[in-house]
């Protein structure tokens, strides 16, 4: 069992425990002796279904009797009173609990035998709450049964599936079908509250027109009556097999080849073999008598050779000389060099260099680039010439180049046998050119790197010719030498270094060589968060006068009873006497003049110097009598010169002032060299006093979330304790904690003083200049601040940092594969990456590491991060699988995706890989039966888009908005321009935000308005836009990338063969009107949508879920409709389009959404749509009538009258015949058959007549 936050002895007057207001008994909040408080880890109770052995209470024993919802108190006598009914622990909840009760529920979602747990009832109010949000926070569902101390919290698995009871009808069940039993007729009136479909007097006579022109054929008007009647049929045209119309006209057109769809390239003179080898040995000579020239070249070496990693180039090229060590592990530690002189290794040497051509791959844009300019200045160069980098949307590069950097994404896309890369004979070979590949930083275990290692077994073995060599700080070398097992040979003929025992490794041939490289020797200290209490007083800041006033009572009171039987009451002090007693335990040193020269000299004082820090730290914890520190006289002295009370009155008096030092005369100023000077130590065991500073820190704060405070006082304090040529690196989990803590300096003395302090922000979505600021060393006596996420945690090194302060989070995305939803959230880091962030300060000078979380949390934290293949979506992934050919199966044969992604050195969920096969088939993008990309899934691959995303630009196409369209698709697929401002400007950025939308109630057409503002306004040059952008709480950097963007993502879809973007054209005829906008995004988003109706909050998904629209959406500000209860008539509902599901701690919310106004572009445009007939009976005001309900993936349901819904199941399967066409040969779009031509077009008029039919009906029921 462990202790709850509220016990224990706590000087904490907000309710600690022990000694706290309470006096010296039991304080306020805190424990009876030898209470305990439930351990979640050994007291729960597992079931499944009925077999369960749960002693799970049922439903009779929950607290029916109690109307009032209180609680009855049980009679038992106050000593059996739970941990934690009073006082701190009665709101907060220990951190060994929150971290023992997080991994007891992570199991229980990975169990497959156990669907539930029932928690032990003797559980506090505090931590019922606690389980109750942390099963929500993790997609389970909690619920209490019983009463009293019989009350339990049950927490089971939520089951996930369509239609049902979340469909808007119920499920499409047999007594529904049209009668309530097998003789009468269902009434009108049991349907009211289905909504009816609408398409405007213009839209119906579209219709109607349309089918005039082109009439129906004989299955389309079987199949437009009833789904799946056109099998009744009985002439010539009837469906072969089980084939219904979709069938038909989806599969009537033969399916062209992958290769009609990719752009038709200029047929360019292949170069031979030796040509090219010919010509990379004469650029190198080139390259390598202009460097040797340079006058800088001397300098340039001298500083490489003080890395670690220099002094191994022999033995790195000896391995690499030894062609049959085709796969390298090499390992380093922070700071060693490996990422700038590994590469230069291979280029240098004089056997290597001239023939090899190297790509380097780093995690970020960021990291390429500044490697690649950091290498090009150590050759004498610039980026661009023998060393380049190539990144999404900016490169640098030429015929010359031997040494690319790259980020995993390009490398993927190099792989593609179309990639463009130079080849002999005509042949599709993978990276044709490329000998050397350098995988770097491998431990941040990215999708696409994870990806590329699963590639590159087989490349290996494919080209005799390639090497590969991978990088890592902190990687575990065995598992990713087991790995490589068999994956070429190895020798150890040219090794030098260091490996385990044979006999550990099995056959030593199959293994890969390894090497080790040391890190520099600068040392870094390394404090937690209980060291940077107690070295800030952060949680003594509040000092009430009663705490003080109880311990000096308590010094005093021991001091009076020891000497009670010798000191006379009427003795009188001298000041001679006082002069003399003072002494300090440490150094035992006395005469001191007062109990303030007592305490100064106590401050600063080291001890005699004959033990340890630890030693004296212990000596000092076991004195327990005030007269060590005072020498209190012999009664013989007392009787002749005085004593007494008086004695203990002066004493009381000096003694009070000893809390009045000045802060600064106990800080000493850190030299940079020396250890940095703190009365608080690294130990692993901790002291009473830091024991109870980290207790009462975690009682008045949840240290889960970053304290900002803490934070600036942290900054603070090592601003004052050190000189100011270091500067201060401080990690945050995200943009919006490190604007926060940004907005707090620039309105804190003296952090806003430009003069004396350089504040830097390190993101990936700022522009490479902005970021590049960070690398620049400021004048003398200037202390930088960089303010980064974890981007600055790897390869970039910034070299004057001193100071590292790690806050411990990250923000990592995450995916539930039992819930089918992806989410980003803040989580702790792992003991690796703890390990990277200290490094930082240790790159070029000596330095100190603060992290800001406890050594017990350090303790528990995942030793590496897991791979990213297990905590996202995959449907990116499995196109790319299919589109570089990597798997040809099945979804269940031995060479399928599944098995592919399966050889991951840390495989996905298996319901991960299922989620994602199963969305590319209902997107179209995918065969179902033997997954092979259909033409849709084949452009959705060459987009760098989310698949939803793309195929809502493509079908931008048909519907006219395609400029619109890009824009939407670009700004879904970066961050937000919207800034995060502080609590006071919330409104007015909400008001901003509001106006920017015009009414439109869609983020996404938002973004699209603000992007055409964006255009305009950056007309008049740049300060009208920063202008506008501060006016109006938008981020220049994020808008300038999406613009960016827009030309990247339109020049992938003229490769593909479909007109500019932006380009004026059919596919533009519809421009910026919100039905088409509506359109675009329902077509390509679907099935994320979401309903509620008249007087719900909350909205519902395909996934039975309970929704609110996302703080940061223009749907949630207070004056928008979809933040309030929905107000629409009984017979409608309010339907929301969403990017994605996001779960949070009390539930799920919906980013990105567009409230759809007419319900039509889901019947016409996304999903499985199903129709069948309904008769209702006759009533005495009404005939017996016929009306057609229409089902969408039998799902989202609607009325409507058969004639109308006719009409749309024969435009619908006309619309998706052209849009077969488009995306299986781009280049027919303005040639398409007249039939097709005509339904687009019709489309267009349905569309746009229902969507104002809709609003016109809104406005009169209002």
């Amino acid at each position: 069992t462990m202790s709850s936050v509220g016990g224990g002895r706590s000087t904490n007057n907000r309710g600690g425990g022990g000694r706290g207001r309470g006096g010296r008994g039991r304080g306020r909040g805190g424990r009876r002796s030898g209470e305990k408080s439930s351990t979640p880890s050994k007291r729960y109770e597992g079931g499944r279904g009925n077999k369960s052995r749960s002693n799970t209470p049922q439903h009779s024993g929950s607290n029916s009797s109690n109307p009032s919802g209180t609680r009855r108190r049980a009679a038992t006598a106050p000593s059996t009173k739970k941990d934690g009914e009073l006082g701190a622990a009665s709101h907060t909840v220990s951190e060994e609990y929150r971290i023992q009760l997080t991994q007891v529920l992570l199991n229980l979602r990975e169990t497959d035998n156990q669907d539930s747990i029932t928690m032990p009832p003797d559980l506090t109010n505090t931590q019922r709450k606690f389980v109750h949000e942390l099963s929500r926070q993790l997609g389970l569902k909690s619920k209490s049964y019983g009463k009293g101390e019989d009350r339990r919290v049950v927490i089971s698995k939520i089951l996930v599936g369509a239609g049902g009871t979340n469909s808007m009808m119920g499920s499409m069940s047999n007594d529904q079908n049209g009668r309530r039993n097998d003789n009468d007729l269902p009434l009108a009136e049991d349907y009211k509250n289905i909504p009816k479909i609408v398409v405007g007097k213009s839209g119906e006579d579209a219709l109607r027109r349309h089918l005039n022109l082109f009439p129906p054929t004989s299955l389309e008007q079987a199949e437009s009556r009833e789904t799946g009647s056109s099998m009744l049929l009985k002439d010539d045209n009837m469906v072969q097999g089980n084939g219904t119309i979709n069938d038909v006209l989806l599969k009537s057109q033969e399916s062209l080849s992958h290769e009609r769809i990719i752009r038709k390239e200029r047929p360019r003179e292949k170069m031979s073999n030796e040509k090219i080898q010919q010509q990379r040995i004469y650029n190198h000579r080139i390259a390598q008598d202009e460097m040797k020239a340079n006058p800088q070249y001397k300098q340039m070496m001298q500083q490489r050779k003080k890395l670690p990693a220099f002094a191994y180039a022999p033995d790195i090229c000896n391995i690499v000389r030894n062609k049959k060590n085709r796969v390298i592990i090499l390992t380093g530690d922070t700071g060693c060099g490996k990422s700038t002189q590994v590469p230069q290794f291979l280029l240098d040497d004089p056997e290597i260099g001239p023939t090899c051509n190297i790509i380097v791959t780093q995690p970020r844009r960021i990291s390429a680039i500044s490697v690649a300019e950091r290498v090009a200045q150590e050759r004498c160069e610039s980026a661009g010439k023998s060393v380049g980098f190539s990144v999404r949307l900016e490169s640098s590069m030429s015929k010359k180049t031997q040494l690319l950097f790259v980020t995993p994404g390009v490398l993927m896309k190099k792989l593609h046998p179309d990639s463009g890369e130079d080849t002999t004979g005509g042949e599709r070979n993978r990276l044709g050119t490329t000998n050397f590949i350098i995988m770097d930083e491998i431990h941040e275990r990215d999708k696409n790197t994870e990806f590329l290692m699963i590639a590159l077994q087989d490349l290996i073995e494919e080209r005799d010719d390639l090497q590969l060599i991978l990088m890592s700080a902190t990687m575990p070398t065995r598992d990713l030498a087991e790995y490589w097992r068999g994956v070429g040979t190895r020798t150890n003929d040219n090794c030098n270094s260091s490996s385990p025992a044979d006999d550990e490794w099995g056959d030593e041939g199959l293994m890969p060589i390894e090497i080790n490289i040391p890190g520099r020797t600068y040392p870094v200290q390394e404090f937690f968060l209980e060291d940077v209490l107690m070295m800030t007083g952060f949680v003594d800041d509040n000092k009430d006068a009663p705490d003080m006033l109880q311990i000096d009572a308590d010094l005093m009171s021991l001091l009076s009873t020891t000497n009670q039987s010798s000191i006379t009451a009427t003795s009188t002090a001298t000041p001679s006497l006082i002069d003399s007693t003072l002494k300090c335990v440490m150094c035992n040193k006395s005469g001191f003049s007062s109990a303030e020269e007592l305490g100064s000299h106590i401050a600063v004082c080291c001890g005699s110097g004959g033990e340890s820090m630890a030693d004296l730290e212990d000596r000092i914890r076991g004195i327990s009598n005030f007269d060590s520190y005072v020498s209190v006289p012999e009664v013989e002295d007392i009787a002749a010169g005085g004593g007494g009370d008086d004695l203990f009155d002066i004493m009381e008096n000096e003694l009070e002032d000893y809390d009045e030092i000045d802060d600064e005369v106990l800080v000493r100023k850190w030299d940079g060299e020396s250890p940095f000077v703190t009365d608080a130590g690294p130990s692993g065991k901790l002291t009473l006093t830091e024991e109870e500073s980290l207790l009462r820190y975690q009682t008045m704060y949840d240290d889960d979330e970053v304290n900002y405070d803490l934070l600036l006082e942290l900054v603070r304090y090592i601003d004052k304790s050190s000189y100011g040529d270091g500067a201060i690196l401080v990690f945050f989990s995200g943009w919006r904690e490190i604007s926060e803590f940004a907005l707090l300096l620039e309105t804190t003395p003296p952090f806003n003083d430009r003069t004396e302090y350089n504040v830097h922000l390190l993101h990936s979505g700022i522009p490479s200049k902005d970021q590049r600021k960070v690398f620049v060393k400021p004048s003398h006596g200037v202390r930088k601040i960089v303010l980064s996420t974890n981007i600055a945690e790897t390869s970039v090194t910034i070299e004057d940092v001193a100071f590292v302060i790690d806050t411990g989070r990250a923000k990592e995305k995450s995916y539930d594969p039992h819930l089918k939803t992806s989410t980003l959230q803040d989580s702790w880091i792992s003991q690796a990456s703890a390990k990277q962030r200290r490094g930082r300060a240790g790159r070029c000078k000596a330095g100190v590491c603060f992290h800001l979380f406890s050594r017990r949390r350090h303790g528990i934290m995942r030793a590496f991060i897991e791979s990213e293949l297990l905590r996202t979506p995959l449907e990116e992934l499995c196109l790319q699988t299919k589109r570089l050919n990597l798997a040809s199966g099945g979804p269940d044969d031995p060479d399928g995706i599944p098995a592919f992604l399966g050889k991951a050195m840390s495989p996905p969920h298996s319901k991960s890989i299922a989620n994602a096969l199963e969305l590319l088939v209902n997107l179209g993008a995918m065969d179902e039966e033997t997954n092979e990309l259909t033409d849709l899934g084949v452009c959705l691959s060459a987009l760098s888009l989310e698949p939803r995303v793309g195929k809502m630009l493509i079908m931008s196409h048909l519907i006219g908005c395609t400029r619109e369209a890009a824009c939407m698709a670009v700004a879904m697929s970066s961050k937000s321009p919207f800034t995060i401002p502080p609590p006071s400007l919330r409104k007015a950025s909400d008001t901003a935000k509001v106006k920017l939308s015009e009414g439109s109630e869609s983020d996404q057409i938002t973004f699209l308005k603000v992007i055409h503002k964006r255009d305009a306004v950056a007309k008049r040059g740049m300060s009208a836009l920063t202008s506008f952008c501060r006016q109006h709480y938008l981020n220049a950097s994020s808008l300038n990338q999406i613009s960016n963007l827009r030309t990247h993502v339109s020049r992938e879809l003229e490769n593909l063969g479909f007109p500019p973007c932006s380009k004026q054209g059919y596919h533009n005829r519809n421009g910026d009107s919100p039905a088409f906008l509506q359109a675009s995004i329902c077509a390509g988003l679907y099935p994320n949508v979401a309903w509620r109706r008249k007087g719900d909050v909350n909205f519902s998904t395909i996934t039975r879920q309970k929704a609110k629209t996302h703080l940061s959406s223009v749907n949630a500000v207070k004056s928008q409709p979809l933040s309030t209860k929905c107000q629409v008539a009984v017979d409608e509902v309010e339907l929301v389009v969403f990017g994605e599901l996001v779960k949070g701690k009390m539930m799920f919310t919906m980013d990105n959404t567009t409230h759809l106004v007419s319900p039509l572009p889901l019947l016409l445009l996304c999903g499985q749509l199903h129709v069948r007939p309904i008769t209702f009976a006759a009533t005495e005001t009404s005939k017996e009538t016929t009306q057609s309900l229409l089902s969408v993936d039998e799902w989202l349901v609607f009325i409507c009258d058969p004639n109308i819904a006719s009409a749309l199941v024969v435009l619908r399967n006309r619309i998706n015949s052209a849009f077969k066409s488009i995306t299986s040969d781009p280049s027919t779009f303005a040639d398409l058959p007249s039939e097709e031509r005509d339904a687009v077009d019709t489309l267009s008029t349905v569309l746009q007549s229902g969507h104002h039919q809709c609003l016109r009906q809104r406005e009169r029921k209002r």
